[in-house]
Parts: structure tokens; C-alpha cells; sequence
């Protein structure tokens, strides 16, 4: 009897501890019984792919004639025509390209956006940090340093979930090929010098966000023996803590501070387990294999449960890397020979990266898909998630930053407009009234969460100020 009433009283003492942490949770519940729409959560996915995302092959068929032109070099992709005013046309109108079929049955939730340029960043084969912060960093083959939070590391803050952000990549650097470890690809950061990491091996993202709900008698022999070791951590940090003074003492409170974030960490997910054990998904040979299409898949697969099952709001995605031969689409080429023109047996390059551009787009509409079928407040998941599919080098291989394109699919609880079929939507060419910039979508974003800002990142100090500062106006409701 007595072990009996322990144990209760132990189980009390958990339940009563970890309550607070979840609040949002209970927010989020409350909010949907009570149909409180502006309330439900908003959720990012960051797509970033390298060597360019080409604008010329994401305008709808119909408008190809008047919108592009030939290429600059044989062999090299269409170009966009500069505007020298907005254009705003609906989708519903016109057939989506090629390679973005895919998303034809999500085309009412989807936005194409051009004209937006990024001159604040650095060209060449990757902006770094800067594709998603808005600022010059880093060399060729070095990201240098994180000015100052990135674009999803401040969602990340503005958002708080057990894992505030959660990185999956194939290789570390953009010049970079395939990892099985955590990477610092140099592309997100949560604050100046402060860098996220991604995870490069699915079976270590699934064993990192899903083991505490594994099956197996071993793995829950350790999940159990981490939480009790994390337990003692704390008690004998506070313990020595109590003894000590100074600088010593002050080195302790930042320890003492990480342990008790990992055991508070999970705590939650100990109470989340079910609602995890739901939603993991099913780990077959693709998140061991060393196939780059297949551990692409696994790593949408997981990002998809991660949202799902409410671990974390924010996720990025770095699709591939430059050293990244795609062989399971019968590309013999890695991505930065495609960039140069380098031909593949049986196709051209263009038509190579068509086709890897068609297979990151297929992973997406995936992801779309599995969020439209789960039902929220009056809609579903993908009514308050936006997806985010852009290059880290703007508009081709080496990138001038001067239009850089992006897809933005979902609905952020109705704080992005929408119009019957979708929408094109294409600011006015650099240097012209109207024009504006990469910042100005990345104010949106936060203006969407209730965290305005009115600049992002540095200015373009060849542009005008006012042109670089707000949101997209176009954009919001």
C-alpha cells in the first residue's frame, strides 16, 4: 500500500511539474472549441534548395510567351522578363509549369511571388545566412558569421513549441555531399552568432523528435535511463550550485539552465507520447539508405510528423547541397555541374533541373496534402501553415540576388489573401517604383504571427529605403 501511494504521489508531482509547459497546448485546444480562428497556431516550413530556383520556369504556361525570354547563354534556362509594374493574375486561369504540377491540387492555397530582389546579400553559390536573414556574410565555401537571427530562427522565438526549430539537411556546406551527423549548414541562425544546427541522418531526426515513443523494450529502457540521468544532473548541479560563489557559480547557472531545458524537454514529450506514437512516421529502408531521393523523402516525412504532432511550429528543409547527385532520378551528374550546363546522358541540364525542382515540388505537395487532411478550428492544418520553397542562391546557379523567386503555399489563419485558383504575383523589376525586396515578405511573415517589424536584416544601399522597409501589402489581409 504504501509503494502504491508513492508511486501516486510521485505521478501527482510529475503532472503538477510539467503542467505549465503545457499551456500552449491547452491554449491551442481551448481556442478550437471555442472557434477562435485568429487563435490557432501558425506553423512554417522553410524549403531551401541550392543552385537557384530559375523564375523563368515558374511562370504558368499561358503566360510564358509575354513574361520570359531566351536565355543569355546556349544551353542556359529561359530568363523572366523585368516589370516595370505589379502584376497580380490569378491562377485559376492558367495551367501551372511543368515542374509544378504537382501542386495543381493546391493551387486555391498557392501563391508564385517574383520580382523581389536580395542585393543586400552576397551571389555566387550561396547567400548563406543571408538568403534567410537579409544580410552580406560569409565566402565562397564559408558561411562566416550570423549577423543577427535569421528569418525561421525568429519565428522559432515567436512560436515556442518543445523543439522551438527543427533543422533536416542531406549534407552540411553548400559544397557539401551527404552527412550522418548534426551539420551547421550555415543557412539558419536563432540570433547574432548563434547558428542552428541540422540533423543529416533521418534515422537520427526520428530517433531525436520520436524515440520517446519507440516500441521496442530497448529503446524504452533508454529513454527512461536519459530521463532519469538528466533527473541527477539537475539535483547535483543545484547541490554543488548551493556550495559555490563567483565566476564558478555563474558557469554553473548556464549548465544548470541546459539540463534542466533537455529534462523539461522531455518531460513534454513523456506527455505527448501518444499523440507522437500517432503521428511518427512508419521508418522503413528509405531512412537508412544512402540514396539522396530516399533520405529526401524520410526528411519530408518527418518534418510532416514534427508539425503534426505539434513538436515544433518551425521547420527548414535544406533539400539538397552542390556535391548532390541525384541517382534516384537517373541524374549521373551532381548539382553543381547541372548549374554549369554540364549535360547528362539522356537529358539536358535544364531538363535535369526540371526534374529535381518536379521531385522537391512532389515532396511538398506531399507535405500539403497529409496537413490538409487533419482537421482544424473550421478548416485544416494546412489553412494555418505556410510552406516556403525558395533557393539559398536566388535565381540561378551563381546568383546575382537581383529577383529572387519564391513559393509560398498554405494559409497562415487567414492572414495571407487569397483569390479564386491562386495567385502570380510579380513586384516591379529592380530599380523600378514599386520594387521590393526579399526583407520585405520575411516582415510579412512575422506581421502574419503579430511580431511586426519594420526592418529585416540590412538595406540594399542601392535601393531606396522605403522600398526595403513593411510588409507586402499585396500580401496580407
Amino acid at each position: 500500500m504504501l509503494k502504491t501511494n508513492r508511486r501516486e504521489l510521485l505521478k501527482r508531482a510529475a503532472a503538477a511539474s510539467v503542467a505549465p509547459l503545457f499551456l500552449p497546448m491547452m491554449q491551442r485546444v481551448r481556442a478550437e472549441a471555442a472557434g477562435a480562428i485568429n487563435a490557432m497556431p501558425k506553423r512554417f516550413l522553410f524549403v531551401v534548395k541550392s543552385s537557384g530556383l530559375t523564375p523563368a520556369e515558374l511562370v504558368p504556361k499561358g503566360l510564358v510567351a509575354k513574361l520570359t525570354k531566351p536565355g543569355s547563354e546556349k544551353g542556359w534556362p529561359a530568363e523572366l522578363k523585368p516589370a516595370e509594374s505589379l502584376l497580380d493574375v490569378s491562377l485559376g486561369d492558367h495551367e501551372l509549369p511543368d515542374s509544378l504540377q504537382p501542386l495543381s491540387p493546391f493551387k486555391n492555397d498557392l501563391t508564385l511571388l517574383q520580382g523581389l530582389s536580395g542585393k543586400m546579400c552576397r551571389g555566387g553559390h550561396s547567400a548563406w545566412y543571408g538568403a534567410l536573414g537579409c544580410y552580406h556574410t560569409g565566402s565562397e565555401g564559408n558561411p562566416g558569421r550570423a549577423a543577427s537571427a535569421t528569418v525561421d530562427g525568429r519565428l522559432a522565438k515567436s512560436l515556442p513549441a518543445i523543439f522551438p526549430h527543427v533543422g533536416l539537411t542531406l549534407g552540411g556546406k553548400v559544397l557539401s555531399g551527404v552527412k550522418d551527423s548534426v551539420v551547421y549548414p550555415g543557412i539558419s541562425a536563432i540570433d547574432t552568432d548563434r547558428p542552428l544546427p541540422y540533423q543529416a541522418s533521418p534515422q537520427m531526426a526520428y530517433k531525436n523528435l520520436f524515440g520517446i515513443a519507440a516500441e521496442g523494450a530497448g529503446d524504452q529502457a533508454e529513454q527512461q535511463l536519459k530521463s532519469m540521468l538528466l533527473d541527477h544532473m539537475v539535483s547535483d548541479i543545484q547541490q554543488v550550485q548551493a556550495q559555490i560563489a563567483g565566476a564558478d557559480r555563474e558557469k554553473l547557472d548556464h549548465y544548470l539552465e541546459a539540463f534542466e531545458s533537455l529534462r523539461d524537454r522531455r518531460r513534454q514529450l513523456s506527455g505527448l507520447e501518444a499523440t507522437i506514437r500517432r503521428h511518427a512516421p512508419l521508418v522503413d529502408d528509405k531512412y537508412e539508405s544512402n540514396v539522396e531521393t530516399d533520405r529526401i523523402e524520410a526528411h519530408f516525412d518527418i518534418a510532416t510528423a514534427t508539425l503534426i504532432a505539434g513538436l515544433s511550429n518551425v521547420v527548414t528543409i535544406r533539400a539538397d547541397t552542390l556535391d548532390i547527385t541525384y541517382r534516384g532520378l537517373g541524374i549521373q551528374k551532381h548539382v553543381h555541374g547541372l548549374g554549369h550546363a554540364e549535360t547528362v546522358p539522356g537529358m539536358t541540364a535544364i531538363e535535369a533541373r526540371n526534374r529535381i525542382r518536379r521531385f522537391q515540388v512532389e515532396q511538398i505537395a506531399r507535405v500539403a496534402a497529409k496537413l490538409k487532411a487533419v482537421p482544424e478550428g473550421d478548416g485544416t492544418m494546412l489553412d494555418n501553415t505556410l510552406i516556403v520553397y525558395l533557393s539559398d542562391s536566388a535565381e540561378k546557379h551563381h546568383g546575382s540576388c537581383v529577383e529572387w523567386p519564391f513559393v509560398l503555399l498554405g494559409g497562415l489563419t487567414g492572414k495571407f489573401k487569397k483569390s479564386a485558383g491562386g495567385r502570380y504575383l510579380q513586384y516591379p523589376a529592380y530599380g523600378n517604383p514599386g520594387h521590393r525586396t526579399i526583407a520585405c515578405l520575411y516582415n510579412s511573415l512575422l506581421y502574419a504571427v503579430e511580431q511586426p517589424h519594420e526592418l529585416f536584416g540590412r538595406f540594399d544601399l542601392n535601393l531606396d529605403q522605403d522600398q526595403q522597409r513593411g510588409p507586402l501589402a499585396e500580401l496580407l489581409v
